[in-house]
């Protein structure tokens, strides 16, 4: 594990700069925006647009994954989590009849998902012809996308692929069983909020993920069964302390996950000095290459609606 830890050591120090990242958070026009990717050295054909900031993000958390898993296969549940999260993305866009292109947005090629496949699963023409395609892939996840039909009950997939997940990632490194625990912790949050939102239609004892520790069983059934303001409350007691707590007020739907991601990039920077001869180093490594990633959307798509 000491050639994993430094070669991941060697990959963050690649991971675009703070101040560099500042500059183009503060972009507000494609002009600007331009500038700020030059000089943080990402070059990005001209002219510059979602697309193509959203192909040289994803390209960059790829690459990344693609030299660690060359050196272990203890990342497996980080790719697999790649794998959720782009095909969450992908069954959105089908169930919203995005084209094959827009429904690719942000979804990251792993060993089990190369961009041949992905590409593949995006251009089906439903949910059912996706699930199809992925029990041929014969990949981890496909049995979540077993039986669906349309209309699509998006919550019911994607609750599906969480737990499927939840399931299959396991690992006895300190610094991947704290990331699988604060991903599942993270998705129950959301999950209860979206239940009490919604009011009816999910089984709720079904739709707690063991695997947390924070948001337990009974926090998450209390939280859901209540109205939107309680669950809130409720869930911001049990995750007190962490940057969960407060996102939960957020009205951003992103909120959640953004705040996922910096409590799961503080978790591991502690670890990775703790334990550097772990899994922490290539973690973090990855969360670096995912938040630059975020940023670079984020910016893209504030310039696109007009520097708002």
């Amino acid at each position: 594990m000491t050639a994993v830890a430094a070669r991941a050591r060697g990959l963050a120090t690649t991971v675009v700069a703070a101040d560099a990242l500042a500059a183009i958070d503060r972009a507000r026009d494609a002009g600007e925006l331009a500038a700020a990717l030059a000089r943080a050295d990402l070059r990005v054909v001209a002219p510059i647009d979602g697309d193509a900031i959203d192909r040289l993000a994803r390209d960059r958390v790829a690459a990344d994954l693609a030299v660690l898993a060359r050196w272990t296969d203890a990342l497996a549940p980080l790719e697999l989590d790649e794998d959720r999260r782009s095909l969450r993305a992908i069954v959105r866009g089908v169930a919203a009849g995005a084209s094959a292109a827009r429904r690719l947005a942000g979804a990251i090629p792993t060993t089990r998902l190369p961009a041949r496949a992905l590409a593949v699963l995006a251009g089906a023409p439903a949910i059912e012809a996706l699930a199809v395609e992925l029990a041929r892939l014969g990949h981890p996840l496909a049995p979540a996308l077993a039986g669906a039909w349309t209309p699509v009950d998006l919550l019911e997939l994607e609750l599906g692929l969480a737990h499927h997940f939840a399931r299959l990632a396991r690992s006895h490194d300190r610094a991947m069983a704290a990331y699988l625990a604060q991903l599942i912790d993270a998705e129950n949050a959301s999950a209860a909020l979206l239940i009490a939102a919604r009011g009816e239609g999910i089984d709720i004892a079904r739709a707690f993920i063991p695997g947390g520790r924070c948001v337990g069983r009974e926090v998450f059934a209390t939280a859901a069964a209540g109205s939107i303001d309680a669950a809130r409350a409720r869930l911001a007691a049990a995750l007190a302390g962490t940057p969960l707590a407060a996102a939960l007020f957020q009205p951003a739907s992103s909120a959640l996950e953004t705040a996922a991601l910096a409590w799961q990039l503080e978790t591991q920077a502690r670890l990775r000095r703790t334990e550097p001869l772990g899994l922490a180093p290539a973690i973090y490594a990855v969360l670096r290459r995912r938040d630059e990633a975020r940023r670079l959307r984020r910016a893209a798509w504030r310039v696109a609606m007009g520097g708002a």
